[in-house]
């Protein structure tokens, strides 16, 4: 892990060669001989292409990314969290998106573009800015974690699932995450700073904290951050897949033909969803984490051998695998539109100014501890209707612009009621199987 503040290289300078002089960054000596000169081109261009990746991209992630985390936000309280645990997930999730979109991305930005690092302002600014960048990182990957979690529990245990998870509990599971993901964390108010040993640069203090930080911490960011989550999340996501497949089978014999086809529309959809969402994961957060500990081993060894080629390439590297993992936090809102019927229709109701959905659809009676999975968004998230097919009819009348999407929210409806009625009377016989087995065993 490369804690050391970040130089900005000066563009003043060039590299006088027999016949060429090239515009140099302090990258390599020119000579006579063109292989040397053809190095330092390449290097050259190289970190000219990093800064201007810090200096350009940026700006547009946090851009985007603040505005679909702001929306994201707005979005959800308005579908309603206190009834839904998946929602209040969602809800932290984008919160600690934002946070980590404002803790890392400025500094980058304005040390590369105004050659001035906010982290040398103080010491304690320095300690601050490791913690939490790598405790929001860390927490965004496993609130992932929990919903994944979530999904099956409420697949494979229906009935246990509404006592299980209630949205108290699931915040109260959130903060105890944070308070482990603190601990982890916490060193770096003890290792890292500014002192005499650090020459000025926000790095480790001692000798020994910069080994500890090199060749320790390493794995168990890349383990926290990466490996175990997304390993997680992946598991969760196959034994999710296979349960509904095996829903769906059974449920073909008993089903209307257009359910059917609802069902394999859904199920199919979703599960290319999981797999996107979950390669996309480890394609952003894995290579940042492997580039440390590739770093701890090589950069060092480039610096002292003056090989500024290869140094080149590993800032080329970092800058590359860093913007790329940052993508991960501002991303969400626009799978959740793209995937999300609901959280779509919610969206263009935000951005026309209407009152919410769930509103005017209090024509509906309210569907408590429903175990059909419904619509789904990033990572298989479900946003669960909240309303029965049960209609008031003075409603309907009363609101006769909303009649024709009220009809279509209906026919849902009876699809889902069908579904659900399927998924009792299946667990209902695995509970008589279960039965039937302890009595024989008795």
């Amino acid at each position: 892990m490369q804690n050391t503040t970040e130089s900005i290289f000066s563009l003043d300078c060039s590299y006088s060669g027999c016949n060429a002089t090239i515009p140099c960054m302090n990258i390599t000596t020119a000579t006579c001989d063109p292989a040397t000169n053809e190095t330092a081109a390449i290097s050259f261009m190289q970190e000219t292409v990093s800064n201007w990746l810090w200096r350009t991209v940026p700006l547009i992630i946090l851009c985007t990314g603040l505005l679909g985390n702001a929306l994201t936000v707005r979005v959800l309280t308005r579908l309603g969290t206190a009834r839904q645990p998946t929602l209040t997930f969602l809800l932290f999730l984008a919160i600690t998106d934002t946070v980590v979109l404002l803790t890392g991305l400025p500094r980058y930005w304005i040390s590369y573009t105004f050659d001035n690092d906010i982290l040398l302002i103080s010491n304690a600014g320095c300690k601050f800015y490791y913690f939490f960048i790598y405790s929001s990182m860390q927490f965004s990957s496993w609130i992932l974690v929990g919903v994944s979690v979530e999904r099956v529990v409420k697949t494979y245990f229906p009935f246990r699932y509404k006592r299980l998870y209630t949205t108290k509990r699931v915040k109260i599971v959130l903060v105890i995450t944070l308070f482990i993901l603190i601990l982890v964390n916490v060193h770096f108010f003890f290792t890292n700073g500014i002192n005499d040993f650090t020459a000025g640069n926000c790095t480790s203090l001692t000798q020994e904290f910069s080994w500890f930080n090199e060749y320790v911490f390493v794995y168990v960011d890349l383990g926290v951050l990466s490996i175990v989550p997304f390993a997680i999340i992946l598991i969760s996501n196959v034994f999710l897949v296979r349960k509904l497949r095996k829903y769906q089978k059974k449920r073909s014999s008993m089903m209307h033909e257009r359910y059917v086809q609802n069902a394999n529309r859904f199920s199919v959809r979703m599960t290319k969803m999981l797999l996107v969402c979950t390669i996309y994961f480890l394609a952003a957060t894995a290579p940042i984490s492997i580039y440390f500990v590739v770093d701890s081993y090589l950069l060092h060894g480039f610096e002292e051998s003056g090989d500024k080629a290869s140094v080149a390439k590993m800032h080329l590297a970092k800058t590359t695998t860093y913007l790329f993992n940052y993508s991960n936090y501002c991303v969400n809102f626009y799978l959740y539109t793209a995937m999300n019927d609901r959280f779509s229709h919610e969206l263009r109701s935000v951005l026309c100014c209407k009152s919410s959905g769930r509103r005017w659809s209090s024509a509906y009676s309210i569907r408590e501890g429903s175990s059909y999975p419904g619509e789904s968004s990033r990572h298989g998230l479900e946003l669960e209707s909240e309303t029965t097919a049960t209609v008031v009819s003075d409603s309907i009348n009363s609101h006769p612009s909303h009649f024709k999407l009220e009809q279509t929210y209906i026919e849902q409806e009876q699809s889902h009621i069908e579904l659900e009625q399927s998924h009792i009377e299946l667990e209902q016989s695995h509970i008589e199987l279960e039965q039937t087995y302890i009595k024989s065993q008795i």
